[in-house]
């Protein structure tokens, strides 16, 4: 009789286990299934365009890092985006590892070895997009994509090419964003990129046509079968610079050889009770701090409501970032310029003056914020991922504006930089190996359907 009883508990008592078991997978799915929109349970992937945000997704999945995450998504960029980045441009990250330790990795692109010392007396005073190889930096991309993987790396290095190389050699339709930039190609001044984009008949093509770029997926598999060293001492350094020099460039096979990237600590900044990590100079990231300090200054406490108070706030922020733009001059290389104006620039104090500048009514000429009549960059991207371990990347690639230099070289498909560009209005002299300022930002379209998760 005992064990009759025994064994009826045992099984009421397994039997109430696999009821509570049950309850809890049935809760367990039904929150994963509707959690809001906007919210991740695991880990997020925010590129330019859909297309590549799933890339970087798809790594983390496969067990990659966040870093594997962001390499695949700019590889992606430079087909979907090519009008934005690519290798021939270069990038900047900032990583956080699982310990919230931080690094910064800087692969911007640098002067040549032979640039001309005179470069800078041919600088427009217009906003004019410039097509001219002579305001080629030497690419830095590749670089900076290998030191990221080799401190941060998961996957096999040739895994984050496979994607991207698939697309390239079998064709996909041209997004639209891709496709609005497409007229800014001009048949007399760069036929060799003209006739990339052009069909059979002559004809640019537009948004929704299918598109190839199966010289760039040779050269995409040749980097992820031998590694970076590919593209600065091998086959595609020699056509490189042939194609880039026959076209007036000054890129050597030395400044490609000699190439190196800089791994530094990051700035630390206070933003109320959170801290900012941003890359030093020549990163602009202290202007980005700018923005933020003189913003906070106005002690808003909740989001501006009323047409009145919105159109005050955006006011205001624009008037901050006409400011920060008149200060650009000062984000030097620091290995050719002292840090001294870009670390006031990073203090409450700095920003406490500037706003004290800010007319709550009204604007003022270019000259009251120190504004120069040379474009900003315009071709530029960036990359966010969160990892599942806690760890986070955002990276910011460019070749500056729209399609760069827009000179391509058709031995490997790469399209050039224009970065030295950067330099107008900003120094006397370019001096060999300096970097220009760049400004790493975040970038989220809704409609787009740039952030994707790993579920």
């Amino acid at each position: 009789m005992a064990r009759s009883k025994a064994r009826v508990y045992t099984c009421c008592a397994l039997l109430l286990l696999l009821v509570v078991i049950s309850i809890i997978v049935i809760i367990a799915v039904t929150v994963r299934r509707t959690c809001p929109d906007g919210t991740f349970s695991k880990a997020a992937v925010a590129a330019d365009s859909r297309k590549c945000s799933e890339i970087g997704r798809d790594m983390l999945q496969q067990g990659g890092s966040a870093v594997d995450g962001a390499i695949a998504a700019l590889l992606c960029t430079s087909i979907m985006n090519p009008q934005s980045a690519g290798i021939g441009g270069g990038s900047i990250f900032t990583v956080m590892d699982s310990s919230g330790n931080v690094r910064i990795i800087n692969s911007r692109e640098t002067a040549p070895s032979k640039v001309d010392p005179d470069l800078l007396k041919s600088c427009t005073k217009t906003f004019k997009l410039i097509s001219d190889s002579k305001w080629i930096g030497v690419p830095g991309e590749i670089r900076g994509y290998e030191k990221a993987h080799k401190l941060y790396g998961k996957l096999p290095w040739a895994a984050l090419f496979e994607p991207t190389i698939k697309l390239a050699r079998e064709g996909f339709p041209i997004p639209r964003v891709q496709g609005l930039f497409i007229p800014y190609i001009d048949k007399n001044q760069t036929r060799s990129l003209w006739e990339v984009y052009s069909d059979k008949n002559g004809n640019l093509l537009k948004t929704g046509d299918i598109i190839k770029f199966e010289k760039l997926a040779d050269t995409l598999e040749l980097i992820a079968n031998n590694g970076a060293d590919a593209f600065y001492t091998g086959k595609i350094a020699e056509d490189l610079v042939r194609d880039v020099q026959e076209a007036g460039g000054d890129v050597t096979l030395q400044d490609l050889a000699s190439y190196n990237v800089t791994v530094t600590d990051p700035w630390v900044v206070p933003m109320g009770e959170y801290q900012m990590y941003i890359p030093p100079p020549p990163s602009g990231g202290a202007l980005l701090t700018l923005v933020l300090n003189i913003m906070k200054g106005y002690q808003m406490n909740s989001a501006p409501q009323s047409v009145e108070q919105k159109t005050q706030f955006y006011h205001r922020y624009v008037e901050a970032f006409k400011f920060a733009n008149g200060l650009k001059k000062h984000i030097r290389d620091p290995r050719f310029k002292s840090e001294k104006m870009t670390k006031n620039i990073v203090e409450s104090s700095f920003a406490n003056h500037i706003r004290t500048l800010i007319s709550s009514n009204r604007t003022h000429n270019s000259q009251y914020y120190n504004l120069t009549p040379y474009m900003d960059s315009l071709g530029t991207t960036h990359v966010s991922v969160l990892g599942e371990d806690g760890s986070a990347v955002a990276v910011t690639s460019t070749i500056n504006h729209i399609f760069g230099s827009k000179v391509y070289s058709s031995s490997t498909g790469i399209v050039l930089n224009n970065e030295l560009l950067d330099f107008c209005g900003r120094v006397d002299n370019i001096f060999p190996g300096n970097q220009i300022n760049m400004t790493p930002f975040h970038f989220y379209n809704s409609q787009l359907g740039t952030i994707l998760v790993q579920s």
